[in-house]
């Protein structure tokens, strides 16, 4: 089944694969106020970003970050809310942020669409963690009401193929997010996995999208992308400065090798400021030629030109693109 050229999120659309930019109080340097008021001033360069609900029930000034994320959604773009389960498990605060505490920034918030309160550690039988998946996602698509909710489906890489299918014949939603760490140990494993879930999604009678919770290394998003994933979410973008001649990722602090890559570094801006904005520039050049290369049909061509010439030929020999 062919892959849609937009994932439509309302009255808004946003071409695939899609890559969102998170927001998260977890192995970060700013806070998620800073960062959200980086991503909106960038309006236009990037329109689109994950932010933690957990961290939005912790702000300061939850007044100023409501504002700001209306007035970015008013503009056209695109937020994406996640449960928080992911900072309240790494924030030891699991017994008090429930699902109730999520449905209530469902509504302080304005997003576009946000994950379902994910169940983290499923039961083992298959139909009861089904039923579970099934009753949680209808309990926050309830308390969502237009927003939509896309379910967030843990279970080990084996069984994931087949509960993602059953889950989303018995739904019908028209997307769903795994996480990145589920699907195995290595990146070719993990890209099989996606593969494998692809596989069994493209049995329905409609296109279900794929997004890869975790995953914002470029070489793994186009790696997936042409494995079938497409959307994703990462904190590399804030975590580390990418090169934009190679795609590679380099420590922060490495920014400075990099500044001359874009006009950023000619700004009054702070040292965080211009890295952040350098790095989303890379993303949404790389998202774009990814997106133009799927289009197109080359996207081996373009894995082809863009990874490392040893990491290309390793991709080649497992998923029998020597000839392509």
């Amino acid at each position: 089944m062919r892959r849609p050229p937009e994932l439509i999120v309302g009255e808004k659309a946003l071409s695939l694969p899609v890559y969102f930019p998170s927001i998260s109080t977890v192995k970060t340097a700013l806070q998620p106020q800073d960062y959200i008021q980086v991503l909106t001033s960038l309006m236009g360069v990037n329109n689109q970003f994950l932010v933690s609900a957990f961290d939005l029930a912790e702000l300061a000034q939850p007044a100023d970050a409501g504002k700001l994320l209306q007035s970015f959604c008013v503009a056209g773009g695109v937020t994406l809310m996640d449960s928080g389960n992911y900072e309240s498990f790494w924030k030891n605060a699991r017994d008090t942020w429930k699902q109730d505490s999520f449905h209530k920034m469902l509504t302080e918030f304005p997003c576009d669409f946000a994950f379902g309160f994910d169940e983290q550690q499923p039961p083992d039988d298959v139909d009861e963690h089904l039923a579970l998946l099934v009753n949680r996602w209808r309990e926050d698509q309830a308390a969502a009401g237009s927003c939509q909710i896309v379910p967030i489906i843990h279970s080990n890489a084996k069984d994931l193929p087949a509960l993602c299918n059953a889950f989303a014949e018995q739904t019908g939603v028209s997307m769903l997010a795994v996480a990145e760490r589920r699907l195995g140990d290595g990146i070719i494993d993990r890209a099989r996995s996606v593969q494998a879930i692809r596989s069994e999604l493209n049995k329905l009678d409609r296109y279900v999208v794929v997004h890869l919770l975790g995953t914002g290394n470029p070489i793994s998003i186009a790696l997936y992308s042409a494995m079938g994933a497409d959307s994703f979410d990462g904190l590399e973008w804030c975590q580390t400065v990418v090169d934009h001649d190679t795609g590679l990722l380099y420590h922060l602090s490495q920014a400075d090798f990099f500044s001359k890559q874009t006009a950023w570094s000619e700004g009054s801006f702070s040292f965080s400021a211009r890295t952040l904005a350098h790095n989303l520039e890379f993303y949404v050049s790389w998202m774009k030629r990814l997106q133009s290369a799927i289009s197109n049909g080359t996207i081996v061509d373009f894995c082809r030109r863009n990874f490392p010439e040893h990491v290309f030929r390793h991709c080649a020999t497992e998923f029998g693109w020597v000839n392509s």
